[in-house]
């Protein structure tokens, strides 16, 4: 019974971590976005401050996968519905 709650845990879990994700994702094109525009237009302060909040929104998107690998990998039945 224990185990079947942490799975329950487990994927509600996993779809926080989903949502995030998708979140963390759309941060990273916007930044990216923003630094090709400045680029683009010649703005080279902004290219950089941009390219520096893409590298920002990267890593934490990296670490929301490998949060999410590590949840999978602890409860595989979160892998099989997600």
């Amino acid at each position: 019974m224990a185990e079947d709650s942490d799975v329950a845990q487990a994927r509600v879990f996993a779809d926080m971590l989903n949502v995030e994700i998708a979140a963390a994702s759309s941060r990273v094109e916007a930044s990216e976005q923003l630094a090709r525009t400045a680029l683009r237009v010649g703005d080279a302060r902004s290219h950089e401050w941009h390219g520096g909040e893409t590298q920002a929104h990267k890593q934490a998107l990296y670490e929301l996968h490998r949060q999410l690998t590590a949840l999978r990998t602890r409860f595989p039945a979160v892998h099989c519905d997600s």
